[in-house]
């Protein structure tokens, strides 16, 4: 059982964006201001916009969902329209390697279709997951901005559609155009925060860490179902793990307690969150192990 005063959700999810857990600005303000809880409707929102494009015909289809998705919007519809023709999709194979660490970073990527991850490994050798994006998301934005190395290894998880485009072709564009060049600069400060976010959840324990980084997954790639708020991401978890800072041991162990505890519910690869406040809760709450 959650031991101490319940917390209200939309109270905890703000702490957790004051700490750099919950980076999306649209959800915390979700919160403060509807129920059900917030990221469901932010899940539904997110999701809902992004996926409409995918049904499109190629060309216009790309175009909307650059511009209502993406730092694009930004740009006039001429020099989207210029970037689009100087840019190309790539389709990538779950397992393919989308870019490598230490390669000269000359493209910015923007995932269209699918879902990738972005990783590193410890001296050790152990695989240390940064970030799961998906549609909309971009990666690659440091390399393109300072024109050094890649900074991580980019993993298709799935069947995944690449838009890539050239500094040389970006960045005049950019510079023309303050406001998607602060766009750039915010999805960095957002990427950063999360980031320290973990570095910071690795001193907690095992329990807080694991609800942290479930809600972090939720609000970034959860939709509403009937049974609550769906994952949209399938992941091992050894992936999870590796995201967490956790074994697959621990990770399994964790996911069983709480579904004992109904807070959440496994569909194959998929994680379904069916108490938000619980976990909210719990990853507010020092947890010592008996």
């Amino acid at each position: 059982m959650v031991s101490g005063e319940r917390r209200d959700t939309k109270n905890v999810l703000d702490n957790l964006q004051c700490e750099g857990v919950v980076t999306d600005r649209k959800a915390v303000e979700t919160c403060k201001t509807s129920d059900p809880p917030a990221s469901q409707k932010v899940g539904v929102k997110k999701h809902a916009v992004r996926r409409t494009a995918d049904h499109l015909p190629a060309g216009e289809g790309l175009r909307l969902f650059l511009k209502h998705n993406t730092f694009f919007g930004s740009l006039s519809d001429n020099a989207l329209d210029a970037l689009i023709h100087r840019g190309h999709i790539k389709k990538f194979a779950a397992g393919d390697f989308i870019c490598r660490r230490q390669e000269r970073g000359d493209t910015l990527m923007v995932i269209v279709t699918g879902r990738i991850k972005v990783m590193s490994n410890s001296v050790d050798g152990k695989e240390i997951v940064l970030n799961f994006l998906g549609p909309g998301d971009t990666t690659g934005e440091i390399a393109v901005l300072d024109g050094k190395q890649r900074t991580a290894d980019v993993i298709a998880l799935e069947k995944s559609e690449v838009f890539l485009v050239h500094s040389r072709d970006l960045l005049p564009l950019l510079i023309a155009h303050p406001q998607a060049l602060l766009e750039v600069v915010q999805v960095l400060c957002e990427k950063l925060r999360a980031a320290s976010a973990i570095i910071e959840d690795s001193s907690l324990d095992v329990r807080r860490r694991t609800a942290r980084g479930l809600l972090r997954l939720a609000l970034q790639h959860g939709r509403t179902s009937k049974e609550g708020v769906r994952v949209d991401l399938k992941v091992s978890q050894s992936e999870l793990g590796g995201y967490l800072g956790l074994s697959r041991e621990n990770v399994n162990r964790q996911l069983c307690q709480l579904r004992h505890a109904n807070v959440l519910k496994n569909t194959g690869t998929h994680i379904i969150v069916t108490d938000e406040a619980a976990l909210c809760e719990i990853a507010e709450t020092t947890w010592t192990e008996q």
